[in-house]
């Protein structure tokens, strides 16, 4: 109920139209996934993504935390990029652990999500974020084979 309103509030139909069946988000520490995705590999990637963001509020404050996540959304101007980036890399990890490798199409599926309507095109810089996410992924192979 409670992310069906936020749907038409934000007027999400307009710039994410899939967000109702295809997106999992967090509020403070309640969990709001697609039921397909219940008790599945995707799942499991997609709560360990959120289990950060989870994290992260509790760490800096609820208040804090959900102020510097939407103020003045789109979010050049918010901390919103930096808290999924945090996200990301974890679901980087997951796909490390699953497949020994994370791939360009992982990459560029992220990109996609920093620079595109998904998240209201909260980074709008490809080419930095991409290298950022490649240098991610170099650090996190480094540490993987070193295991």
């Amino acid at each position: 109920m409670l992310m069906k309103a936020l749907f038409a509030v934000l007027g999400m139909r307009w710039w994410n139209p899939r967000f109702m069946e295809d997106y999992t988000t967090v509020l403070i520490t309640r969990v709001y996934m697609p039921r397909r995705l219940i008790g599945t590999e995707d799942g499991y990637e997609v709560l360990r993504h959120e289990a950060v963001h989870i994290r992260d509020c509790l760490a800096t404050g609820v208040l804090p935390f959900v102020l510097s996540y939407v103020f003045l959304l789109p979010s050049v101007l918010t901390f919103r990029a930096f808290w999924e980036y945090r996200g990301y890399r974890e679901t980087m990890k997951v796909e490390l652990e699953r497949n020994g490798t994370i791939s360009d199409e992982t990459l560029e599926w992220i990109v996609r999500r920093f620079t595109g309507p998904d998240y209201l095109w909260m980074f709008p810089f490809p080419k930095l974020i991409r290298r950022l996410l490649r240098r991610t992924r170099a650090r996190l192979l480094s540490r993987h084979h070193q295991d």
